[in-house]
């Protein structure tokens, strides 16, 4: 009796142990972690770790993508900064600028405003006349003003300054002009500038006194022999160097 309980139960107890009968009617061991042996309710449960992961990146690309709009804000709010700044200097550069207009010196009022004008070329017989910048220059030669070796006017000077006179009165009535004189004497420095003076103040007296003009449409200035305009090496060139230069301004008296 004993020995048939015994073999009724051996079935019971093999089961209870985890083995079962296999297709070709052996007995198989179910072994931990074989995924043949998991049945339906029966396996290690679902797997969390995709989950997690997914869980991760999600958290993660949602930081980074507030990262990214802190720093579009703060690159915006840096951007209107460097705009206001220039703005800033360009507004100080402009002030700068009037504030240097300002106190330049120029003079932009009705009375000086045809100090900025460029003068026409007057056109006199025999001289030689040219522009230098805003100004007119009427070259007269010394030979063709003076008696020889004096500071006294010929007649060929004087008839000579009454065309220049005439001209002035026409074209320059309210210009300023400078006489100039030059000497080249072969003296010294002294010598040249008191003979330059000397014949300056000759023609200053007869256009003002002879022919009318203003006299405080003219300025009297001697140059001596530093400002040679033809070549000093010759005789030639030493004489004609010898001159009157009647300089007319853009400015007005």
């Amino acid at each position: 009796m004993k020995t048939t309980a015994t073999y009724l139960l051996l079935p019971v107890l093999i089961m209870m142990v985890g083995c079962q009968v296999g297709p070709d009617g052996k007995f198989q061991w179910n072994r931990p972690g074989d995924s043949s042996t998991q049945g339906e309710g029966g396996g290690a449960g679902p797997d969390l770790s995709e989950a997690t992961s997914g869980e991760s990146t999600v958290d993660q690309l949602t930081t980074r993508i507030d990262e990214l709009n802190n720093d579009l804000a703060q690159a915006r709010r840096q951007f209107r900064v460097t705009a206001n700044e220039l703005d800033l200097v360009k507004q100080q550069l402009k002030d700068a600028n009037a504030r240097l207009a300002n106190n330049s010196g120029i003079d932009l009022s009705a009375d000086t405003a045809s100090s900025s004008t460029t003068l026409d070329a007057v056109s006199i017989e025999g001289l030689v006349i040219g522009r230098d910048g805003n100004n007119i220059r009427i070259e007269v030669p010394r030979s063709q003003l003076f008696n020889a070796n004096t500071i006294a006017l010929s007649n060929e000077g004087k008839t000579i300054l009454d065309r220049v006179a005439a001209a002035v009165k026409q074209q320059y009535p309210k210009q300023q002009v400078m006489i100039e004189g030059h000497a080249a004497s072969g003296l010294t420095p002294n010598d040249d500038h008191q003979q330059a003076i000397q014949q300056t103040t000759s023609v200053y007296n007869y256009l003002v006194g002879m022919t009318q003009l203003p006299a405080n449409q003219f300025s009297l200035v001697s140059r001596g022999n530093n400002h040679p305009r033809y070549s000093t090496a010759s005789d030639q060139g030493r004489e004609a160097n010898q001159r009157i230069e009647l300089v007319v301004r853009p400015d007005t008296f």
